[in-house]
């Protein structure tokens, strides 16, 4: 039993539900919170909420009594998920997610204790608030909200905290084969100011062909036709071209066996921190300082130092607001390579 520090709250966690219904790295850095409280021993009935897309990458944690399935996109989807983490009877709720929604959510299930963000769309709906710092890692932000109800620090381990499921990791060396070791380029995310060049992924997966290196191209389906664009161009077999192929867990398998991956600030680097897989970080219009930078060994951060525009927001954009995209097209292809040498696992 969890006695709370704060002197507003007066019950005992015997059940705790985390919720973070928002991207997918959202969802992998929130999931670090499952180590933390499995490592302080503390006896909990431990629920997570994830987008329903996202549900099968958690699916059978050990640390979990409950997984919910959130459709956002469904019409009365908040009402039912409301519905159902009040048939769970959780006591507390902690939310690393800032939306209204998710905190209308638990107040609406009942729970008594509901620990955020002051920073968050509706404060005024927890019990709880504690200081968003911008200038803190993201698994640090939400190790604090843990840390308000007794558990663990305000610093989140850097060590690796998921396990890809073991089908998975056999489902992807039989597809792989003999082709390893290799290293995973993911060129896509879901803001269009955040992608590197097709022509410069193309360019590194050609420099490590050259030494004798194999890349795979991963991403969702949406990116299918970006990856094969730069396959084409790098001289890479389309069966090497992964984006589209591979369920949540299978992309973290394939992640998790790969030497390195490189990628733009999206979700493939909080995956591979999640494994302990090193990173190739590329940052154009977000920058470390906002908490989502890779911090685990042989990790590498690019980025355009010295430009006025740069950050020009915290999730990026569709396109540049000035025109040029400069934080991106100037990062150097030769330096992406350089850098992805630099450590072998």
């Amino acid at each position: 039993m969890i006695e709370p520090e704060s002197p507003n709250a007066t019950i005992s966690t015997k059940s705790l539900l985390i919720i973070q219904s928002g991207f997918l790295g959202d969802a992998v850095l929130a999931s670090g919170m499952l180590r933390a409280i499995a490592a302080s021993g503390a006896d909990l009935r431990v629920g997570l909420v994830v987008r329903a897309e996202f549900g099968d990458l958690f699916a059978g944690h050990p640390a979990l009594a409950a997984l919910h399935r959130f459709d956002k996109k469904r019409k009365g989807g908040t009402r039912e998920l409301a519905d159902a983490i009040r048939a769970r009877g959780y006591d507390t709720a902690l939310l690393p997610h800032r939306s209204l929604r998710s905190a209308w959510a638990i107040w609406r299930a009942g729970i008594r204790r509901r620990v955020g963000f002051r920073q968050s769309e509706a404060p005024f709906l927890l019990t709880d608030r504690v200081e968003y710092d911008i200038t803190s890692h993201e698994t640090d932000r939400n190790a604090m909200l843990l840390q308000r109800i007794g558990i663990g620090s305000r610093r989140a381990s850097a060590a690796p905290w998921l396990v890809p499921a073991a089908a998975a990791v056999v489902s992807v060396k039989d597809r792989m084969g003999d082709a390893m070791p290799f290293i995973a380029v993911a060129p896509g995310s879901v803001w269009g100011t955040k992608r590197w060049s097709p022509s410069g992924f193309a360019a590194v997966i050609a420099g490590l062909r050259d030494r004798g290196m194999r890349a795979v191209l991963i991403g969702s389906g949406g990116e299918r036709d970006l990856c094969l664009a730069i396959a084409r161009e790098a001289g890479l077999d389309e069966r090497d071209v992964l984006a589209g192929e591979l369920g949540l867990p299978e992309l973290l398998a394939t992640i998790a066996l790969a030497e390195r991956v490189i990628s733009n600030d999206s979700a493939p680097i909080h995956l591979a921190e999640s494994v302990g897989t090193p990173v190739t970080a590329l940052f154009g219009p977000t920058v470390p300082e906002f908490g989502f930078a890779p911090r685990g060994a042989g990790s590498v951060v690019l980025g355009m130092e010295g430009l006025p525009c740069r950050p020009c927001g915290i999730h990026g954009g569709d396109r540049c607001p000035i025109g040029t995209h400069e934080c991106m097209t100037s990062i150097d292809a030769e330096v992406v390579l350089a850098a992805s040498l630099v450590e072998r696992r």
